[in-house]
């Protein structure tokens, strides 16, 4: 029989469930925007897609990153000159839904995969 149990450590986070106003991350709760990156739930200054600038992605420096998943609750695409600043870093960006892109996250990090995830909440937090 083929053992297909995911290979995570127990300090990697995984996105259980999102609101409109934050997540629940290894059991944690987080209101927000936040970025997930390797065992860290990092708070993500932004509050829509539009806000973000190539200083938004700071806190990935020192980290092993070639995949960044964005999700949000509405359809938007970043700018131009952003995905060629992440692509200048050697990282590759893709914007989705945001329950789409909590699963991709998690079926990615279960991978081992080096990847990080910008997540931004449909609403703001009380």
């Amino acid at each position: 029989m083929a053992d297909v149990t995911p290979r995570i450590g127990p300090e990697a986070k995984v996105v259980q469930s999102y609101t409109e106003r934050g997540f629940r991350i290894s059991g944690g709760e987080y209101l927000g925007p936040v970025l997930v990156v390797e065992d860290k739930v990092l708070p993500f200054d932004v509050r829509t897609v539009a806000d973000i600038k190539p200083e938004s992605f700071a806190p990935l420096e020192g980290h092993d990153v070639n995949y960044l998943i964005i999700g949000c609750a509405r359809s938007a695409m970043l700018d131009a000159a952003l995905l060629a600043h992440l692509k200048g870093q050697g990282i590759t960006a893709e914007v989705m839904e945001l329950g789409a892109a909590c699963r991709t996250y998690n079926v990615l990090r279960t991978e081992g995969r080096q990847l990080a995830a910008a997540l931004i909440p449909g609403g703001p937090p009380e």
